[in-house]
């Protein structure tokens, strides 16, 4: 026995369903490997804030440019900023990466500060 409200009701709803999981898979895809190169970069400038104490700081502006141009992230010299004190090394970024989505880019402001002691 059918009810009147039912009838045609379920293949809707799955269509629907199908469509915002495959909006959210798209968005997954799209955002993941951005978000994967902007963490890598991260660990980067982290990296060259413990070991840069050598290194002058144009040569640590040119290693992350560098990094950051091998991961394709639009990084360029404005956005990087390296300090020294007498006792901290500091690398600050601030940049935006579009992410392109179907219908819609958006633009992620990034902003990350690494410092060290220097020994």
């Amino acid at each position: 026995m059918r009810r009147r409200g039912e009838f045609g009701a379920s293949p809707v709803k799955i269509v629907l369903s199908l469509a915002v999981l495959a909006l959210m898979a798209h968005s997954a895809y799209v955002f993941l490997p951005l978000y994967i190169k902007v963490y890598d970069f991260d660990s980067e400038c982290e990296k060259e804030a413990n070991f840069g104490a050598p290194k002058s700081n144009e040569a640590i502006t040119k290693a992350l440019l560098g990094h950051a141009a091998e991961l394709g992230l639009p990084v360029n010299k404005a956005d990087l900023k390296v300090q020294r004190s007498n006792s901290r090394l500091t690398v600050t970024a601030v940049y935006t990466v579009p992410i392109k989505f179907l219908v819609y880019t958006h633009e992620w402001h990034v902003s990350l500060e690494k410092s060290a002691v220097l020994f």
